[in-house]
């Protein structure tokens, strides 16, 4: 039996889970170190099945989930991992992943090596308010989607650790269409410092109910691509990318869109009140033409404190 009150820890948690729609176990993470651990660790114990609750790496508590059954991962403040190209696989549905904590006292997960990723092949899955950095050069992607529907990754920062020690993109889905359909990237900050770092979402199959919001990135990329969001001649339907900001001083002189590059004439959606910067005075281009997307109240600007302009030209018949 706990020595310590139930609703302080275990039930507070269960609650947060419940009113985000997930019914299922908690789960918590947390290393050696991390304060209150010993704590938790009690409040945590094996639950009445006999199984464990508590874990020292989030790979370990993903194994221990059920799939499809709403369970929920909690990574308590102070925890850090390293990330290497198969220590963390979310590969069971269903699981959300929740970083506890604010600012740098969240969960901090480092990439040491070009191949680092955290693999996504579940469906229905989230991860959300943990902090990343890039500790090697031209980290791939910090997040590698497989068949992986409907993956929210909600609120988090990814930050280069120094010169060179870099993310070349954030997430990348797999070739596979439709794989990552309903893909969703909320509220997160990409502070890059490297000319070669790429897009913040790179996507490489057809993917339906992209939704993509209230993102921030601040990139030194030099690279003629779209920094925001790549996808070749991909289809996306019924997408949404709204309200983010991408400031990227590094680049001039680019022939293809600065925030969006694709070749689709078959992809339906709206691009809507985004904001871009970028010391490209001399195409100034936005997004590529052949994106068959609706715009309304985009802003461009290529002069360091100036106020944008719209772009792409607006309708002559509004």
């Amino acid at each position: 039996m706990s020595n310590f009150n139930l609703n302080s820890g275990y039930g507070r948690l269960q609650a947060e889970a419940l009113q985000m729609g997930q019914a299922g176990k908690v789960y918590v993470v947390g290393k050696a170190g991390v304060g209150h651990r010993d704590v938790y660790s009690e409040l945590f114990g094996n639950d009445p099945e006999g199984k464990e609750r508590f874990f020292a790496t989030v790979d370990a508590a993903i194994g221990a989930c059920t799939a499809n059954a709403g369970d929920t991962i909690f990574i308590l403040p102070g925890h850090t991992e390293t990330v290497t190209a198969a220590s963390i696989a979310l590969d069971v549905a269903g699981v959300r992943i929740i970083g506890l904590g604010h600012g740098l006292n969240r969960p901090t997960f480092t990439y040491g090596a070009a191949a680092a990723t955290v693999t996504v092949s579940a469906a229905n899955c989230g991860w959300e308010n943990c902090h990343f950095i890039a500790n090697f050069a031209d980290v791939a992607a910090a997040f590698t989607l497989g068949a992986a529907k409907d993956f929210e990754l909600k609120k988090c920062t990814f930050a280069d650790a120094g010169a060179d020690l870099n993310y070349f993109n954030i997430v990348v889905t797999g070739a596979t269409d439709n794989a990552a359909d309903g893909l969703t990237v909320i509220g997160n900050n990409w502070l890059n410092k490297d000319a070669n770092s790429k897009a913040f979402i790179s996507i490489l199959g057809n993917c339906d109910r992209l939704y993509v919001t209230d993102n921030f990135v601040d990139s030194a990329g030099t690279t003629d691509i779209g920094h925001f969001i790549t996808m070749g001649a991909e289809v996306c339907l019924g997408a949404q990318i709204l309200r983010n900001i991408l400031i990227l001083l590094g680049a001039t002189g680019h022939t293809v869109g600065i925030f969006m590059t694709g070749s689709s004439t078959t992809s339906t959606g709206v691009v809507a009140y985004n904001l871009v910067t970028s010391l490209d005075t001399t195409t100034e281009l936005f997004d590529t033409a052949t994106l068959d997307f609706a715009h309304f109240e985009n802003y461009y600007t290529g002069v360091i404190a100036k106020s944008g302009y719209l772009v792409p030209a607006a309708d002559s018949a509004a």
